[in-house]
């Protein structure tokens, strides 16, 4: 029973045995570098993604974006509308939700929508995943690599949705039209109306709203570090059960994330390789992020590759476009994955991801590089 309960508890948290057996097998290798691991990690980005943790599992357990989904589910006739409706709804929360906390948004409702049609949806959940990449590139807070490049940049907010605007364009028309291929103009029935248990806390929205904006002001005129404090007695103050929900997890993920790939990257074959490649030109550094992502996953792809080039645009397209492919190039991707409880949704993940990451690769490179 011991062993069962260890198991799955090492199966639930994967990702983070993985990193931290990564961790521990650099360490013995090259102990001399202890010493230098806390500068290693990007404590301002670890402190801009503490405070948009809390606020967007603030804004999750709300329950307002369940409820204004049901309310436009009456709405819709059939299949096809049904699946963009809500993969465009992921592409938007995922713009300041970040792609991770959007599909703890979408993909419970679509599971509930399920046994209300009675029909598989596995497929509908491969192109939220999908969708939620494609949407978080369009802003610095939508993923943990686009915060990771903002902070190194030193741009605006409003200068990085300059940038990234005409790609998200490319690669949202592009997703739309497989969803239109994939997905019949069938109607849908639904069998009864959902009865779930939704949570509608309207001054944890509101507050939570008004509290992400300061937040990104504080971002740009760099209060951040007050203005998180702030937050943190807020939510202690008023909606602590906000805190006990926030997926402290992931941030022992990034801070080991950038130790491991910061040692990588001393590794004299790993550098000596990546010397090797014709990092001036920008289209070698987009390939290099996004392949690279296919085995690493984008946000280590981002620490690793900004080792060696700061040409940020080609990175900032090269890990987002890269989030896209095999399952573990993205963490969002796995996220949709495990939540689904389909066993046959990882082979149906790559029949349409790896297709649409070929595609998005070669158009990305030739308008852009």
């Amino acid at each position: 029973m011991i062993k069962k309960v260890v198991v799955d508890f090492i199966k639930e948290k994967f990702i983070i045995f993985t990193f931290l057996l990564l961790l521990f097998i650099l360490t013995v290798l090259y102990p001399s570098e202890i010493v230098n691991y806390p500068q290693y990690v990007d404590w301002r980005t670890i402190i801009a993604f503490t405070g948009l943790l809390i606020i967007t599992t603030g804004l999750k357990e709300s329950g307002y974006f369940y409820i204004f989904s049901i309310n436009m589910l009456n709405r819709i006739k059939c299949e096809r509308s049904l699946s963009i409706f809500l993969i465009v709804l992921s592409a938007f929360l995922s713009t300041f939700l970040t792609n991770d906390v959007t599909l703890f948004i979408v993909i419970p409702l679509t599971l509930s929508m399920q046994n209300l049609l009675k029909k598989d949806l596995s497929k509908l959940i491969v192109f939220e995943a999908i969708s939620a990449n494609v949407g978080s590139t369009l802003t610095p807070i939508g993923n943990p690599q686009n915060l990771i490049l903002w902070q190194k940049w030193g741009i605006s907010f409003i200068e990085f949705i300059a940038k990234t605007f005409t790609l998200v364009i490319l690669l949202f028309i592009i997703l739309l039209i497989f969803v239109w291929i994939v997905f019949p103009d069938r109607k849908i029935k639904f069998s009864e109306k959902s009865k779930g248990n939704i949570p509608n806390k309207k001054g944890l929205f509101i507050s939570s709203l008004l509290m992400l904006v300061v937040y990104l002001i504080s971002l740009e005129v760099g209060l951040v570090c007050w203005v998180l404090s702030a937050i943190f007695i807020f939510y202690i103050l008023f909606y602590r059960e906000v805190l006990l929900k926030v997926d402290w997890l992931l941030l022992i993920i990034f801070i080991t994330i950038f130790i491991d790939f910061q040692l990588i990257a001393t590794i004299p074959v790993v550098s000596e390789f990546i010397k090797r490649l014709n990092l001036h030109s920008s289209g070698d550094i987009f390939l290099l992020s996004a392949l690279i992502s296919q085995l690493i996953s984008n946000v280590p792809s981002t620490v690793l590759v900004l080792k060696f080039s700061n040409n940020y645009l080609a990175i900032t397209y090269g890990v987002n476009v890269g989030g896209n492919g095999s399952v573990v190039s993205s963490l969002a991707n796995i996220i949709a994955l495990r939540m689904s409880k389909n066993k046959e949704i990882w082979l149906k993940f790559h029949k349409y991801s790896i297709p649409y990451f070929i595609v998005v690769l070669i158009i990305t490179y030739y308008i852009f590089f």
